[in-house]
């Protein structure tokens, strides 16, 4: 099994059931969900139970390989071999496209490929989360910035894409979600190790990788688990008519 993608299955903070049943009361029945990006099907498996036909369309072969286990049982998924900007689904195939946290790696050829598989009057919902304790985040991240390595691959592989290339800026809808998740060391330093971007153990700098998370765990656990105070934020509307192109 893939090391990171087995973390990423394992500890990775979850997505809430709340926001993915609000999205669907807003734009009704849906027969077919595309989760673009899926990792190992975290929103997949959530959209599952609630509407007929799901694909996880994922680029990485370990991502994929635990998705396959990991949705065994939910016959209604299929994991499919894809990227943002080439799924390879039909055209007009998808009623609801979602996007988890992956989407600050798309590149703007997302678009155009998003707009190719959805229905007509279909809809696209961009799922993330971002840490609400502002003193853990910036007593971690300050810290993280000096190696860079770390640095060097979030910049080439973060494209910190804006919503608005795909979809309607006018007609889009923000929910937001406080969540919570009491995690243990080896949850914590687990999550941290899952990033793509995260050093592998035989990289020089994970040494110092661990010993920066060791000390922002001590530093905000109590009696051995941290509380990871995050919000979830979910943007959804139709997508765009402007081509990638244009805009």
């Amino acid at each position: 099994m893939d090391r990171k993608a087995g973390l990423y299955e394992a500890y990775r903070l979850p997505y809430p059931i709340e926001p993915v049943d609000e999205v669907l009361a807003e734009i009704g029945a849906v027969e077919c969900v595309a989760d673009i990006g899926a990792g190992t099907g975290q929103l997949a498996r959530i959209f599952a139970g609630r509407v007929e036909r799901c694909w996880a369309v994922e680029p990485s072969v370990g991502m994929r390989q635990v998705a396959k286990e990991a949705l065994v049982d939910l016959g209604n998924v299929e994991v499919w071999e894809g990227s943002a900007e080439s799924t390879g689904l039909p055209d007009d195939s998808v009623d609801l496209i979602v996007v988890g946290n992956a989407f600050h790696r798309f590149r703007e050829e997302c678009a155009d490929e998003f707009r190719r598989i959805v229905k007509p009057g279909g809809w696209c919902a961009v799922f993330s989360y971002g840490f609400t304790n502002g003193a853990f985040s910036d007593y971690l991240f300050s810290r993280l910035s000096a190696l860079a390595g770390l640095s060097r691959r979030t910049r080439q592989n973060w494209h910190r894409l804006s919503t608005d290339i795909l979809l309607e800026p006018d007609c889009t809808k923000i929910l937001n979600y406080d969540t919570e998740n009491a995690q243990s060391w080896e949850a914590y330093f687990g999550a941290a190790c899952s990033g793509v971007e995260s050093p592998e153990p035989d990289d020089p700098e994970f040494a110092e990788f661990e010993a920066i998370n060791r000390d922002a765990f001590e530093h905000f656990s109590e009696n051995g688990t941290i509380r990871m105070e995050y919000a979830t934020t979910v943007v959804l509307g139709q997508p765009s008519d402007r081509s990638a192109a244009s805009s």
